[in-house]
């Protein structure tokens, strides 16, 4: 038995991407627009569907980008992933954010970072298996730059928007380069959880996908 024809979505940065999967390889629309996900999201998911040749009947499973990330982001891409997958009773694959983000790159050691606001990031340390797939090591957090506590030991590739703002706190002989600029990627996203499908893992139903925020929503962050 073949894979499922995935669709997935990551709206958890400013960057927001659809892909889908074909014989041919993955057709995906990527683009950093602050604010307007709840806009863009849909027309993207029609317009890969439509380069892909294909309709939301032909999708046979559907990864999301769960965050940590925005609270508003997130819940976009988490209500539209639930609703599409509840309408054609299709199991969900949720995808850490900082995953897709580690997955965008060759690189086998990853010291994944989104800027988190407030002065915080959202960080996770990834090395890639025997497969090339990046696993988290430890837990995901959320916390002030100085104390995200990088490994001490191995060479590592920093990636993500929280390098951007804070790499000047995170310098070392382990670090071989850093790219402040990147973001996850619904492309990485499906390809993650491909990776899961093939290790034999049927997703979940939609209404137990969740966000992923680490963070407490607070009271003023609901309505943002």
């Amino acid at each position: 038995m073949g894979l499922p024809r995935f669709l997935a979505m990551d709206t958890a940065t400013e960057a927001c991407s659809v892909a889908v999967s074909t014989p041919a390889g993955v057709v995906e629309e990527f683009v950093v627009a602050v604010n307007a996900h709840s806009q863009l999201l849909l027309p993207m998911i029609q317009r890969v569907l439509d380069r892909a040749g294909i309709t939301l009947a032909d999708v046979g499973a559907i990864a999301c980008g769960v965050g940590p990330g925005g609270f508003t982001g997130v819940r976009i891409g988490v209500s539209t992933a639930q609703a599409l997958a509840m309408a054609r009773g299709l199991p969900v694959y949720p995808v850490s954010s900082l995953q897709a983000l580690a997955a965008t790159v060759p690189q086998p050691q990853v010291l994944a970072a989104l800027d988190a606001r407030k002065g915080e990031v959202y960080a996770g340390v990834f090395c890639q298996d025997a497969r090339g797939t990046p696993q988290l090591q430890g837990a995901e957090k959320v916390c002030a730059p100085d104390a995200v506590g990088w490994p001490a030991e191995g060479q590592w590739w920093g990636l993500g928007t929280g390098w951007q703002a804070y790499h000047a706190h995170w310098q070392g002989p382990g670090i071989l380069g850093w790219s402040g600029d990147s973001f996850p990627r619904a492309e990485a996203a499906l390809r993650l959880a491909q990776a899961r499908y093939q290790a034999g893992d049927r997703g979940i139903i939609p209404a137990l996908l969740e966000p992923h925020y680490i963070r407490p929503s607070l009271p003023e962050n609901k309505q943002k």
